[in-house]
């Protein structure tokens, strides 16, 4: 499988482990008929399809990011259905829509990955009317537990699966980055997802690559490593398996 068909499948699970927290981002942008929504870092374009849904044929929901695969993916998967959608290919940080364009903004597991988090929440500033609201939804990858046998283990791996994002604590900061762009009644939700099967975990968190990341690079001993991966598969076997994952969902408005 290519990466790009990988990470489409990728963005399929997580669609359905992040289900309630992508309702919850809809809800606060309390989207209304005729409205125009942009959607940044849209994927496979999932979300925009719920949101036009929400804005109906007289509104427009947008959707962007720079991955050429994923806007093809995007427009296939839109094709025929009836619904005011758009992509477009386009960094966060220069977003090409004109100032005072867009009712709602919303950004979903984006800002992680972006290289300039204070620039791309000048564009979401840029780029919504006055009064205009924005919903971002990202991890802390610093808020993440397992439950495993060794705990020394647990915590390299889980660091060094950190250390691979560009923003591993954005969650955290998103309340700050909201302030200093100049938004306005600032609101914050938590949510943790919990897993209970190793193969989803796996999926999400890249355990099996990132512990043998760990041993290849010397920071856990390849005994330690491969014994901590049977006590994970042993917990998902006999039902006992469990992992949790903290998102952060904040909402701000345009004055």
């Amino acid at each position: 499988m290519g990466y790009a068909a990988s990470f489409v499948s990728y963005l399929d699970e997580a669609k359905n482990q992040f289900g309630i927290v992508k309702r919850t981002s809809y809800s606060l942008l309390s989207l209304q008929p005729t409205e125009r929504v942009l959607d940044v870092g849209c994927g496979t374009g999932d979300d925009v399809r719920e949101m036009a849904a929400l804005v109906g044929a007289n509104g427009m929901a947008v959707g962007a990011d720079k991955s050429e695969s994923m806007i093809a993916e995007a427009r296939r998967r839109a094709h025929g259905c009836g619904l005011p959608v758009r992509f477009e290919v386009c960094e966060a940080e220069q977003l090409p829509w004109e100032s005072n364009y867009f009712d709602a903004c919303r950004a979903d597991r984006l800002l992680q990955h972006v290289t300039n988090p204070g620039q791309t929440f000048q564009e979401f500033l840029r780029v919504l009317k006055p009064g205009g609201r924005l919903a971002v939804v990202d991890r802390d990858w610093g808020m993440i537990a397992l439950d495993a046998s060794d705990d020394l283990t647990t915590r390299v791996v889980l660091d060094r699966a950190a250390s691979g994002i560009r923003n591993r604590w954005i969650g955290r900061r998103l309340h700050g980055l909201f302030t200093m762009a100049g938004f306005n009644a600032v609101r914050v939700q938590t949510h943790c997802i919990n897993i209970s099967s190793f193969d989803i975990a796996d999926m999400l968190l890249d355990l099996r690559v990132v512990a043998e990341h760990a041993i290849n690079a010397g920071d856990v001993a390849r005994q330690a490593g491969d014994a901590w991966l049977d006590d994970l598969l042993m917990r998902d076997r006999l039902g006992t398996f469990f992992a949790t994952v903290t998102l952060f969902v904040v909402v701000g408005i345009k004055s």
